[in-house]
This record gives C-alpha cells, structure tokens and sequence, in this order.
C-alpha cells in the first residue's frame, strides 16, 4: 500500500497505514459505544449559494436551508445490524488537522449527498466515530482501527463483512476524485445488497 506523499505534512503526524489483519472480519456488538457529539458540518464542500442582488430582495426572500432535509451521521451509537444493509463507518480523532479533516469532510459529502434515499430507508447508515473517545475503545477494537480509518460494514441476514477502506489515503489532496470514490464504492456495496 502507498500512502500519498501530502500525508507527510500533517501536523498531528498521523498517517493511516494497513493493520496486519485479515481484510475483513465478523464483527460482535460492543457495548456502550458513543459516536461524536457533533459532527462537523457538510459545508466545507457545498457551494456557496448566491446572495440576493439588492438588500429588499434579501429582507423579503426568507433564508432557504437544505440542512432541515438532510439525513446526516447517525445519532445513535453503533450496533451492528440483524437484517441486511450496508454501514459507512469512518473514524476520525476529536480535533484532526486540516489534511485529515479533509478526508472527513469528502467522505461526509460523498455519502450524504449521493445516498439521502438510502439514509432516510436505513438501507444505509452513516456512522462519523471519535476514535480518541474512551466510550469508544470497545468499538476501535472490534474494528481493529487506527485514529483515521474508513470501514463498509455490509450485513446481509445479520452477518456482518467489515472492509477497511485504505486506498482512500491515495487519493488525499484531490477531494474530488475521494468524492467519486467513496460515491462508487458506496454505491457498488448497496448494489450488491440487491
């Protein structure tokens, strides 16, 4: 596995490799997992939207927010699934630097902007963990997960296959192409479900 060079100016020192483990593994539910209190927002990718072009068009104009329509991370702390579906689970450290709250945010845009049906049906859960969270020490273990990792639990039945995600971290710097591969790869996961 190459981790691409602009992982190397991270300020934390952090850089995802590959455990010595199998690639995937059964997984049994940990107890008393909590995920972060609040996740970073999706906005670091969103374009801006246009301001009105005079001040009465802005005072008549009430403010539009996409926000109250978004299916986000989920709020409940994780338990693997009794059915079928599919479960982005991505860890990340409760304060990452700029390069790795980049990651975050690409994966964070990829999934709740391409997969809102799948979100809202909960054929697909979203899952942002705080790896660094002691409630959570259980779960990093179950996922055998570094600081920084990307998983996609597929369950099918309650059987769960947890894939850790590494080629992501060939694509750091270029959030458009991590876009269109955590898109792909989500996409060809829920397919597989069908």
């Amino acid at each position: 596995m190459a981790i691409v060079g602009g992982l190397a100016g991270c300020s934390d020192g952090s850089v995802p490799q590959a455990p010595d483990v199998a690639a995937s593994q059964e997984s049994t539910s940990p107890a008393g997992v909590v995920e972060q209190e609040n996740p970073p927002p999706v906005s670091s990718m969103e374009s801006e939207s246009t301001l009105p072009a005079d001040s009465a068009e802005q005072e008549s104009t009430p403010p539009t927010s996409t926000a109250e329509s978004i299916t986000g991370p989920a709020a409940e702390p994780y338990e693997p699934r009794t059915g079928d579906g599919v479960d982005v689970v991505y860890f990340e450290t409760s304060a990452p630097c700029s390069c790795m709250a980049k990651v975050g945010d690409a994966i964070e845009y990829a999934v709740l902007t391409h997969f809102q049906d799948e979100l809202q049906s909960g054929e697909l859960r979203y899952f942002l963990m705080v790896s660094n969270a002691p409630a959570n020490i259980d779960l990093v273990k179950t996922f055998n997960s570094q600081p920084f990792d990307l998983f996609i639990v597929e369950s099918i039945d309650g059987q769960e296959t947890m894939e850790p995600v590494y080629d992501i971290w060939n694509l750091t710097g270029d959030d458009a192409a991590m876009v269109d591969f955590v898109h792909t790869l989500v996409l060809s996961s829920l397919e597989g479900q069908q």
